[in-house]
């Protein structure tokens, strides 16, 4: 409990002291700019104002963007940990397939954004999510077979001597003991995942759906020139991405609780 209270406390600091810097860079800018383009960065109480004047507009774009960020985690989850798992444990798979992943990692997703367009639809939701799959899943794959590689032969020696058969090898040894990594490359993933899908939001817009995302709520914001609107989005997405990172982090000390003991 303590515990829990000393990162709550820690967690409201840093906020304060986000919302200090935000306010005295806000003051500099009007102090030593054009008005004009002081208004570029309006200071944080402007912007948490838009939120109850806009709270229904802003709210639907917040669950349209955590509705496809949280489904390409997910999906990018169940595809590639079982793949990087089984790379990654058998030896002869790891020298097969290793250079092919190793080589395809560097290469920037983005590129691979017109053609998920053209073949999924222009701004469907599908081209959306599957675009932040891509980026994800790299990120999970290559952590999951570095993780699985490095689990102790001691620990599958053992669990062969004991009967296990090679699934349960799997599910006893080899995820367990590649679970904190697994955690880890997930806040990693968390961050990329938010910048696919606000990437995804801003690229192409066709109508005006109620839940385009937060993305495509700053773009059309700043496009107007409402910048109160733009961090009030940014605070929004800043949000979003706290909320899952402790949601990560309490599923890490529930699956992990021999690390906080």
């Amino acid at each position: 409990m303590k515990t829990v209270r000393r990162q709550a406390l820690g967690y409201a600091l840093s906020i304060l002291a986000l919302l200090a810097m935000w306010q005295l860079l806000s003051w500099l800018l009007e102090w030593t700019l054009d008005p004009r383009k002081a208004r570029v960065l309006p200071g944080p109480l402007e912007a948490l104002m838009v939120f109850p004047r806009h709270w229904r507009e802003i709210g639907n774009h917040f669950l349209g963007t955590g509705l496809r960020l949280v489904t390409a985690i997910l999906l990018s989850f169940l595809a590639a940990v079982p793949l990087g798992l089984w790379v990654g444990h058998e030896r002869r798979v790891r020298e097969l397939l290793s250079p092919l992943i190793y080589t395809a990692y560097p290469i920037p997703k983005v590129v691979f954004w017109p053609i998920l367009f053209v073949l999924l639809g222009v701004g469907s939701e599908v081209s959306k999510v599957s675009f932040a799959v891509l980026v994800v899943s790299f990120q999970l794959l290559v952590s999951a077979r570095d993780a699985a590689a490095q689990v102790p032969k001691e620990y599958v020696v053992s669990a062969l001597a004991a009967g296990l058969s090679r699934l349960q090898i799997y599910w006893h040894v080899v995820l367990p003991a590649a679970l904190p990594a697994l955690f880890t490359s997930l806040r990693i993933s968390l961050g990329l995942g938010l910048f696919a899908i606000y990437l995804a939001e801003t690229a192409i817009q066709i109508g005006r759906s109620p839940y385009a995302g937060l993305g495509a709520y700053i773009h059309n914001a700043f496009g107007a020139f409402r910048f109160e609107s733009v961090f009030a989005g940014i605070v929004a997405f800043t949000l979003l991405g706290l909320g899952l990172y402790l949601l990560i982090e309490v599923a890490e000390r529930w699956f992990c609780r021999w690390k906080h003991l």
